[in-house]
């Protein structure tokens, strides 16, 4: 009985940090530790008439979307930073949305220099809208004409500043409100943006765990993309030290919430992958602990770490790696007290770049930009993973329209599958089954004109398919064979 006692004790102590989430968001702490100052005004609000519009990109393109959250109490040094050309999105943090669908504009606004040298760079400017109280985000969106003020609202923000699209980051939803509700107003929400602005985007912030009540397969439905926030995993209410963004280990991790179904992404992926952005933490934790070893006993929560001090502070003290996680961790002692860092680095955020090519997703993203500084590692790493796929793909620009067959084939569980365009097009690339039912989208997105390869991850039953490539008024299809 003791035996069992203590295994009990010993797996509520490693996975009770996680249950955490639920009730926390880190965007949400961020603004009330970092950003909970007076409004600062901006020098000149011309209402967005120096504002140029988003121009098309002159260098190479991300192989896929690369979306930076950029918060406000960062902007004022941090946009030094910036580095446009391995970017696809910035998203400006925060519009902060009451019950009626009034909206703040943040400090500093407009913005200008930041959206004009995103705009020049072909870089898409996103405004981002919070609300993280449940009660007033179930105001929003159940009633109409609060809803309708919010749109109105939204619209006109876009229009006078020229801006690309908006992210919804509401957090803390009542449970009952997770589902049918707020997906019903991110689809009315985009087919009203879209009515009015074609080109524009719409996105939500999803958490990386269903806790309960997302209908997530028909939230990435309602909307044109979702930035899974990838992180929160241990936090300020962790019992034991751990990784904010573990790749793997335990039952939540970033590998298990893209591939269950149960209470991650796996419903999602087969369908609508190229819906999907993977979002990984440019910060991490700091904790008093009891002792030098991994998931230890917390003391004390000190607070959120960023990258460009948490990296020379491990380097001072000795950086590790844990192996169950792949994420680093650094121990040292402060007079007689234990601290644990733990936080991501360039070899551990490459490794979840990995995980989201290898799910053909539409994408990786940041929380959030600035929290590098001027260090240069992250940017290397986005260079390395990102631009150079584009070099490899687009190395010539070709004459026709083409779409290739993939391979292997049969497959068994992936494939390749190699496209190219002559010039700047929409695109879609979608499986069907033999009863054209579409089974799985793999690309729907504007791509300048190359040469492409995407890779389709299949969860799908031995049989015949068919995919189908449409770039413009082109289109065609070939037959795939999956082998279990």
């Amino acid at each position: 009985m003791s035996r069992i006692i203590c295994s009990l004790i010993l797996f509520l102590s490693f996975f009770s940090p996680l249950f955490g989430q639920e009730n926390l968001s880190i965007h949400e702490l961020h603004k009330k530790q970092f950003g909970n100052q007076p409004l600062q005004k901006s020098f000149f609000d011309d209402g967005g008439n120096n504002i140029i519009p988003l121009k098309l990109r002159k260098t190479n393109s991300p192989a896929g979307a690369v979306f930076g959250y950029l918060p406000y109490w960062e902007y004022s040094t941090e946009r030094n930073y910036l580095k446009y050309d391995l970017l696809t999105h910035i998203a400006l943090f925060d519009f902060q949305a009451d019950s009626s669908g009034n909206m703040k504009k943040p400090s500093y606004w407009p913005w200008t220099d930041v959206i004009n040298g995103a705009h020049t760079n072909g870089v898409k400017v996103i405004m981002c809208v919070t609300n993280f109280t449940a009660s007033q985000i179930k105001s929003l969106i159940s009633s109409e004409t609060n809803k309708q003020n919010f749109f109105i609202n939204v619209k006109n923000i876009i229009k006078t500043y020229s801006l690309d699209g908006v992210n919804i980051d509401f957090e803390g939803l009542n449970k009952a409100d997770r589902g049918s509700l707020i997906n019903g107003f991110m689809n009315d929400l985009t087919t009203c943006i879209h009515n009015d602005f074609p080109e524009k985007e719409v996105s939500f912030a999803g958490p990386v765990i269903n806790w309960g009540g997302w209908d997530l397969p028909g939230l990435a439905k309602a909307c044109d993309y979702i930035f899974i926030m990838g992180y929160d995993f241990y936090g300020s209410w962790s019992t034991t030290s751990g990784p904010s963004s573990p790749l793997r280990g335990g039952t939540y991790n970033l590998s298990s919430a893209l591939s269950s179904s149960s209470f991650g992404y796996g419903a999602v992926v087969p369908s609508y992958s190229q819906k999907l952005i993977l979002g990984v933490p440019y910060f991490g934790n700091r904790w008093k602990v009891s002792t030098s070893s991994t998931y230890a006993k917390v003391l004390k929560h000190v607070g959120s770490i960023f990258f460009r001090t948490a990296l020379p502070n491990a380097m001072t003290y000795g950086l590790q790696w844990d192996s169950f996680s792949q994420t680093p961790w650094c121990a040292y002692k402060q007079d007689t007290t234990w601290i644990q860092d733990w936080f991501d680095t360039d070899s551990s955020t490459a490794m979840k770049y990995e995980l989201a090519r290898s799910y053909n997703l539409k994408g990786v993203g940041m929380w959030a930009l600035g929290q590098d500084g001027n260090r240069t590692e992250l940017w290397n790493l986005l260079r390395q993973n990102v631009i150079a796929d584009v070099k490899n793909n687009n190395s010539s620009i070709p004459e026709n329209f083409s779409l290739s067959q993939n391979y292997p084939n049969p497959f068994n569980p992936s494939t390749i599958i190699n496209y190219a365009i002559p010039k700047t097009s929409k695109v879609s690339l979608r499986v069907y089954d033999l009863m054209g039912r579409q089974v799985a989208l793999l690309v729907d997105d504007i791509k300048p004109a190359g040469k492409y390869s995407a890779t389709f991850n299949s969860t799908l039953a031995s049989g015949v398919y068919y995919y189908t490539l449409k770039a413009g008024e082109y289109i065609q299809s070939k037959k795939m064979i999956v082998v279990k």
